[in-house]
């Protein structure tokens, strides 16, 4: 029996942190997107129980993706990671995993301008 294989062409999320922009005077005056990597994806819909969950910790889901699993990507810290898609800025507050797939449970916290 044949594998079935799944595409990942809803789109790219380039991830990364928020770095701190410091003035002359070493005061923090903004955020940076600072990009580490990039994943295609592809979008899921959200359960009740994921809608809940969010809720549980304070967070609003606004995207739910699917991606492929790296081996790159298993020495990459999963906390406090940003993902920009579109233009628009999101906050990833939740990583699950198997052996093959990552699910990022994403909170749109902004726009930005440019790539």
């Amino acid at each position: 029996m044949d594998r079935i294989r799944e595409t990942f062409n809803d789109g790219v999320m380039y991830y990364g942190r928020n770095k701190d922009i410091l003035s002359d005077k070493k005061k923090i005056i903004g955020k940076e997107f600072a990009k580490e990597g990039k994943l295609f994806f592809r979008e899921l819909s959200i359960r009740d129980q994921d809608y809940r969950v969010a809720d549980g910790i304070g967070k609003v889901v606004d995207m739910k993706i699917k991606t492929v699993y790296p081996p790159s990507f298993k020495k990459v810290a999963k906390h406090n990671l940003v993902g920009k898609i579109d233009g628009s800025i999101y906050e990833v507050f939740k990583v699950d995993h198997d052996s093959n797939y990552l699910y990022f449970y994403l909170t749109k916290v902004g726009e930005c301008s440019g790539e």
